[in-house]
C-alpha cells in the first residue's frame, strides 16, 4: 500500500441541508392520521431546531428517549415514526427511498461542502478517497451526478452495512497495516457508531462532525461541521502517524 485511506461518509459529510431528510419526514408523515401528521413533523423540526435538547421538555417520555437515542436527523426522523407514532418499517424505509428520488430534483435543496471536496482533490494521489454510504446502490449515481462529485472519489461503497461494514472496509483497503500501522487511515463522517467508531478501535485517524453536539465518543478531532476538520486531515495527510491521536 503506497498511498494513504481516506474514507468519507455521504449524508451530512459530502453534502447538508435538511431538504432531503425533512422530504423523508413529510412522506412518513402522509402515512399518518391529520393530527398525528402534525404532532410528528412539529417533533422532528424540533429536533432539527435544537437536537438532543428538543428531548429535555417534552411530556411524552417515548418521543423524548427517541430523540435522545437518535445519532443524526435521518435516525430521529425514523425512530420518531417507528417508537412513537407506530409506522411500520416497510413504511419508513418507501419513505426513505422515496425522498432518495426527490434529491435528484434541482428543487431539492442541497449544499455541497465545496472546501471538503476541495480538500479531496488536493489529497488524491497521496491518500486513496472512498466514499462509503449506507445509502442503496439504485439512485446513487444519479445523486452523485447531480451533484457533481461523482469524479471525486477513487472507489464508491454503496450499501455498505455501516458499521460491521465500516470495520470490514479498513481492514480490507488497509490491507496487512491494519494491525502495524492503522494511523494510515483516516475515517471522516457525522454518525460516531457508524463512521468513527470503528476506525478508533483499530487506532485509525478520524474527523467527527458532531452536528447535534452529542459528544458520542473519542476522534481525533471533532466539530459541528466539515470546514473545522479540514486542517487536521492536511496534517494527517503530512504526518499521519503522528496525528492520529483521539482526543475528548
Amino acid at each position: 500500500m503506497n498511498t494513504l485511506l481516506l474514507v468519507v461518509d455521504f449524508d451530512g459529510t459530502v453534502y447538508r441541508g435538511d431538504g432531503p431528510v425533512r422530504a423523508y419526514a413529510a412522506r412518513i408523515a402522509a402515512t399518518l392520521p391529520p393530527e398525528a401528521a402534525e404532532r410528528y413533523l412539529a417533533l422532528f423540526a424540533c429536533y432539527l431546531a435544537e437536537g438532543v435538547a428538543a428531548a429535555e421538555d417534552l411530556a411524552d417520555p417515548a418521543a423524548a428517549a427517541a430523540l435522545r437515542a437518535s445519532v443524526d436527523h435521518w435516525g430521529a426522523a425514523a425512530a420518531l415514526a417507528e417508537e412513537v407514532f407506530g409506522v411500520a418499517p416497510d413504511a419508513v424505509a418507501a419513505a426513505f427511498a422515496g425522498a432518495r428520488q426527490d434529491m435528484l430534483d434541482p428543487a431539492c435543496e442541497i449544499e455541497v461542502v465545496t472546501p471538503l471536496l476541495e480538500t479531496l482533490a488536493e489529497l488524491r494521489g497521496a491518500a486513496r478517497v472512498v466514499l462509503a454510504t449506507n445509502s442503496p446502490h439504485p439512485g446513487l449515481g444519479p445523486l452523485l451526478g447531480r451533484l457533481g462529485v461523482a469524479g471525486a472519489f477513487d472507489a464508491v461503497v454503496a450499501d455498505a452495512g455501516k458499521p460491521a461494514g465500516m470495520r470490514a472496509l479498513l481492514r480490507r483497503e488497509l490491507g496487512g497495516y491494519a494491525d502495524v500501522e492503522p494511523w494510515r487511515a483516516f475515517s471522516l463522517g457525522d454518525h460516531y457508531r457508524n463512521e468513527i467508531a470503528p476506525a478508533v478501535e483499530i487506532g485509525a485517524a478520524t474527523g467527527y462532525i458532531d452536528r447535534f453536539g452529542r459528544a458520542d465518543g473519542p476522534a481525533t478531532a471533532t466539530a459541528p461541521v466539515a470546514e473545522r476538520l479540514l486542517p487536521v486531515i492536511h496534517a494527517w495527510a503530512a504526518d499521519p502517524e503522528s496525528t492520529a491521536r483521539p482526543s475528548g
